[in-house]
């Protein structure tokens, strides 16, 4: 049997990983939560009931399936955790879908509206989405424009681009000088990759709850039918990466195919065009040289009187 760790970043490790029943999972989860929304002292979560946990059993292995995780926390407050390693469709508004319908979830049919709780979106994503900013962690909530007071508390989304990060902690991963959520963050980027074992031993010396993620993890790579299931999720994801490359590279062959074909077309009635108007041109010089009227070589020709006085200066 295999013992490479697998990667956190494959969704159903990462549910199989913090989405389970069991304490130990439960225990990582709010560490990490803790982390990422940066709640200190009697802020921090304390307890999370799972409204989506964890069942191999149940997942089918569809690629298409979400494997997200669903919690709701001593306050009542909702958390989503997303993770998403290829940009598909529109992710901003998906991530807004997702905690719209979240947050609608929060009421019964016939509830006052003061029942609706608050909805946190958590976007894990391993490629680059806000290009507005060099940050990896943005925040988002509902603020009225000049004032930059919020108009409610209850929407908050989180976008975490793990490739920005790891460009920007380069410096700190090679000092070994990471902290809070930059624990996290290289424990579920690296871990599973070549090379990195001294790095995670590290951070295991770093961090009880890391150390308790990694033996879980240990855990979770030895099970053959996890690992199997985690295999066919990797084919169906980079099958579906080959073919969109496979469809942009053919859309870009047969736009440019197009492009040529357009352009020859446009370049032989432009010549046409042009080879029409110098003949005109050319009829006006030799009506004006002829002795004609002004009026009667526009009137001949179609030329602007402009043109046709301009033709007249260069006799």
């Amino acid at each position: 049997m295999e013992s490479k760790l697998l990667s956190p970043l494959n969704d159903i490790v990462f549910k199989a990983l913090f989405g389970r029943e069991e304490e130990k999972s439960k225990i990582i989860l709010m560490d990490f939560l803790n982390q990422v929304l940066e709640l200190e002292g009697g802020m921090k979560i304390k307890e999370i009931i799972h409204l989506n946990p964890f069942n191999l059993q149940e997942f089918d292995g569809d690629k298409g399936s979400i494997l997200d995780i669903k919690i709701k926390t001593e306050s009542d407050e909702r958390v989503n955790i997303e993770v998403q390693l290829n940009n598909a469709d529109d992710f901003r508004k998906r991530s807004l879908y997702y905690w719209a319908k979240m947050y609608a979830e929060t009421i019964n049919a016939g509830e006052s509206y003061t029942k609706l709780r608050k909805s946190i979106v958590i976007n894990l994503l391993d490629f680059d989405l806000i290009h507005e900013t060099e940050k990896y962690h943005t925040i988002f909530k509902i603020r009225e424009i000049k004032e930059g007071f919020n108009l409610t508390e209850d929407l908050e989304i989180h976008y975490i681009e793990l490739k920005k990060f790891e460009k920007l902690i380069e410096k700190e991963l090679n000092d070994m000088e990471l902290g809070g959520i930059e624990l996290w963050l290289t424990f579920i980027k690296k871990t599973g990759k070549e090379g990195t074992d001294t790095l995670l031993e590290n951070l295991v010396g770093r961090s009880e709850t890391i150390k308790m993620a990694k033996e879980m993890l240990e855990k979770i790579s030895g099970d053959e039918l996890l690992r199997q299931k985690y295999y066919a999720r990797e084919k169906a994801r980079l099958d579906e990466v080959s073919r969109i490359k496979y469809a942009e590279s053919k859309g870009f062959e047969s736009g440019l195919e197009k492009g040529i074909e357009k352009g020859i077309e446009q370049g032989i009635e432009q010549g046409i065009e042009q080879g029409i108007e110098q003949g005109k041109r050319e009829m006006a010089k030799e009506l004006l040289k002829d002795g004609m009227e002004i009026a009667f070589v526009v009137k001949y020709t179609k030329l602007s009187m402009e043109e046709v006085k301009d033709i007249q200066k260069e006799i």
